[in-house]
């Protein structure tokens, strides 16, 4: 090799190990030669990234070059489970209806509207309402059974025409299937008409509320 061609050698080399050490200088990512332009890591004819002397594998190496684990992706958080919710609401014959009768009187309104109320709440989450119409021992099985189905219809149009889904609504009569104070109010040996006072509470109609919510 004559002189001419060493010293181009020579000159070569050097402007490339200028140009090396210049891309060190200011590469954003230490290690690597840069693209100054793009921000890309220079590889050689094979894909490989070109690395300075300077490179160290444990701090500097890139995933994108082989020399570091890609961080696994972050799992996404599971969707939290619905909770199934349930409200009982317990409401006084009495003030939703005349004794013996499946009407609504004019003051059942205070009562239901809360009802209805809560019930909306719910919205696209509600799962369900279930009226239940309850009478007292008073009067056979058969026509206590009737009446309170028939409250019970009463109710759940009532919740109907105030806007609740009429397919969410179902409406029971349990007739007196449930009551609770029979027994107390007979050992009293009291007068119908004090009987009949005494044993209101069996007299009622029962909402409940089935509803979801995610915690």
């Amino acid at each position: 090799m004559n002189t001419m061609n060493k010293l181009k050698l020579s000159g070569l080399a050097g402007a490339l190990l200028v140009a090396l050490f210049s891309a060190q200088a200011h590469a954003t990512k230490p290690g690597y030669v840069v693209d100054q332009s793009t921000d890309a890591v220079t590889r050689n004819n094979y894909g490989e990234c070109w690395k300075t002397t300077y490179f160290d594998k444990a701090k500097n190496g890139l995933a994108e070059c082989g020399d570091a684990v890609a961080a696994a992706p972050v799992a996404a958080k599971p969707a939290a489970a619905p909770v199934t919710t349930k409200e009982r609401i317990s409401l006084s014959a009495k003030v939703l209806f005349d004794f013996n009768k499946a009407n609504l009187r004019s003051a059942a309104k205070n009562e239901l509207d809360p009802v209805v109320a809560k019930i909306k709440q719910h919205g696209t989450n509600l799962q369900g309402v279930v009226v239940e119409g309850h009478t007292d021992y008073l009067g056979s099985d058969k026509y206590n059974q009737k009446l309170s189905e028939s409250r019970a219809n009463t109710v759940k149009s009532y919740f109907v025409a105030n806007g609740v889904p009429a397919d969410k609504v179902t409406a029971v009569g349990k007739g007196e299937t449930e009551t609770k104070m029979t027994q107390t109010c007979k050992a009293k040996k009291l007068s119908y008409a004090k009987l009949k006072d005494c044993l209101e509470p069996d007299r009622r109609v029962e909402v409940e509320i089935t509803g979801q919510t995610t915690k």
